[in-house]
């Protein structure tokens, strides 16, 4: 059984006292700037632009954490932006404060603001659709302006989109293990009671919401599956088959990368959310109950979306594997399909110029001549 590691919060000695850094924040920033650097590296390695699989990387970052939080607001806690459900006003006092019951049987607790706080709360599925709708808005433009003259980044129109989605995946699966590693460390996914080897050995009260079991482990503890310890146990053999297999082969097919990353891990993912604790406040929610029995957690319902995709950009790049202009394209080259432009004109030289090239010509010839005949 893994033994429970937590290391809180660390709080630093200048500073306000609200000002702290949590080891799942760091982490997942290491993932970030690593999984980058991978990228960037894996693109001048295969003939493409670095400055541009960089912008691709960082545009997918921006615009994933964007929907990360908003999925994990309206798919997990709608509650937040709409208010709590309720029958009577009696539900409606939260953490000490008296909400009114409205007529749409909700407490009038809730807020719109919760849209703009992305650090409070991120789902890995809403990531998933941010990085979907930045991939494909970023090769439907030849530049990304963000702030004007300030902050712009290179658009990737007219470059070969799948080759570029590859090098993103080969370093996303390195930031997908150091964000979970960060969750494992928060404990954030908290999972079924279990004997198993593989479960957490979690100490009574460690965090509440989640009860204890006098019935089941050993005196004060209360072992649990972590889904965040069990998608480490994922990504370290998804990386090493990327890394020091796939990573050397010459002839897979342009988002071999990107669909090895989504296919495993969406059954694998669809399986996990079966282990999640139903017992625990804030429990996830379940859509689809009047069609399965126990209903589909948002995780389930994103794993689904996520194997269909990955089959598509696995067919696709099967396509592009027999286009002989796409594979043998490089950054840099023109786009497969397109005229590459007329090269540009002479300009008009004077006559004075064509003067002064005639006599050095002449002098060249007669120096020529000169050493012919020496």
């Amino acid at each position: 059984m893994i033994p429970f590691w937590y290391p809180g919060a660390i709080d630093l000695p200048f500073g306000p006292d609200w000002l702290q850094f949590h080891i799942f924040g760091i982490l997942v920033g290491i993932g970030v700037v690593l999984g980058s650097w991978i990228a960037q590296r894996r693109a001048e390695e295969t003939g493409l632009n670095g400055r541009v699989a960089a912008d691709l990387g960082l545009w997918i970052v921006m615009v994933a954490f964007f929907f990360a939080h908003q999925v994990s607001l309206f798919a997990y806690f709608p509650e937040r932006v709409f208010g709590v459900d309720c029958a009577a006003a009696t539900q409606c006092m939260i953490d000490g404060t008296q909400y009114v019951c409205g007529n749409n049987g909700r407490c009038d607790n809730g807020s719109w603001t919760h849209v703009f706080q992305i650090w409070n709360g991120i789902s890995s599925f809403g990531g998933f659709l941010g990085a979907f709708i930045a991939v494909v808005t970023f090769f439907r433009f030849k530049k990304i302006v963000i702030i004007p003259g300030f902050f712009e980044l290179a658009g990737g129109k007219g470059r070969p989109a799948m080759k570029y989605v590859d090098t993103i995946a080969l370093g996303f699966i390195i930031g997908w293990l150091f964000g979970r590693l960060g969750c494992f460390s928060a404990h954030d996914h908290v999972g079924v009671l279990s004997d198993s080897f593989l479960a957490v050995n979690f100490p009574n009260d460690w965090r509440g919401g989640v009860p204890n079991s006098a019935d089941f482990g050993a005196a004060g503890f209360t072992p649990r599956m972590d889904l965040g310890f069990m998608e480490v146990l994922y990504c370290i053999p998804a990386a090493a088959v990327m890394f020091f297999w796939a990573r050397k082969q010459k002839g897979l097919r342009p988002g071999w990368f990107a669909a090895f990353m989504m296919l495993p891990y969406a059954p694998y993912r669809f399986y996990l959310d079966t282990l999640r604790a139903t017992d625990i406040s804030g429990a996830d929610k379940r859509y689809f109950t009047g069609l399965f029995e126990t209903g589909l957690t948002p995780g389930q319902i994103g794993a689904i979306a996520l194997f269909c995709i990955g089959i598509v950009i696995f067919v696709i790049g099967g396509r592009l594997k027999r286009d002989e202009a796409y594979m043998a394209f490089n950054d840099g080259d023109t786009p497969p399909g397109e005229v590459p432009p007329a090269p540009k004109a002479p300009a008009a030289e004077s006559g004075s110029d064509q003067a002064a090239e005639a006599s050095g010509d002449s002098d060249g010839d007669a120096d020529g001549s000169e050493d012919a005949e020496k």
